[in-house]
């Protein structure tokens, strides 16, 4: 990278600000299935943005920014366990290396699913739209949603399953329409 490029890029952060905003969901993901611990994650999730936002110079335009970033979470990772590993019971870096394979295969199935899932979501009414964006993206309890929808949790709950069946179904057809699955 140029100087220009660099002066550049940290001139205008809004690309690499959009880049590290939509990651946030799956690089907490990525950090919570190696942490196991919500607390932890959070902390490791703000050392890593951290870490990202210090070395954006070292990013580099056209490559991919998701394995940078995930890449950047593992050193993290691995050396917040190195401290750690001293006062108390962590895996070794054996079981994390199992663990990192199969979340890249993960990852890539992701990957090709969210945009399916997405034109499923479309597919909804919206009525289920709106229970399902309420209950995931916004992490609303059922039992607020319940009662804001004067139902039972029982009730929201079967709601709910039905809706993620039908999408699950959605998604695997369209991966079978694909050659995916």
């Amino acid at each position: 990278m140029t100087k220009n490029e660099l002066h550049t890029q940290l001139a205008d952060p809004g690309p690499f600000a959009a880049e590290i905003t939509a990651l946030q969901p799956r690089l907490y993901g990525f950090i919570l299935k190696r942490l196991a611990d919500r607390e932890q994650t959070l902390e490791m999730l703000q050392r890593t943005n951290l870490v990202l936002c210090q070395k954006a110079n070292e990013f580099r335009p056209g490559s991919s920014f998701t394995a940078w970033a995930f890449q950047v979470a593992k050193f993290q990772i691995l050396a917040w366990r190195k401290a750690e590993g001293r006062s108390r019971f962590v895996f070794s870096d054996q079981v994390y290396d199992l663990i990192d394979s199969k979340s890249e295969e993960e990852a890539e199935v992701v990957d090709q699913r969210i945009p399916l899932l997405k034109q499923c979501m479309k597919r909804l009414s919206d009525q289920d739209c709106s229970l399902i964006q309420q209950r995931y993206r916004d992490g609303q309890p059922i039992a607020s949603l319940a009662e804001t929808l004067d139902k039972s949790v029982d009730a929201i709950g079967m709601k709910l399953l039905r809706i993620r069946k039908q999408l699950a179904e959605c998604v695997q057809i369209a991966l079978k329409r694909r050659g995916m699955a």
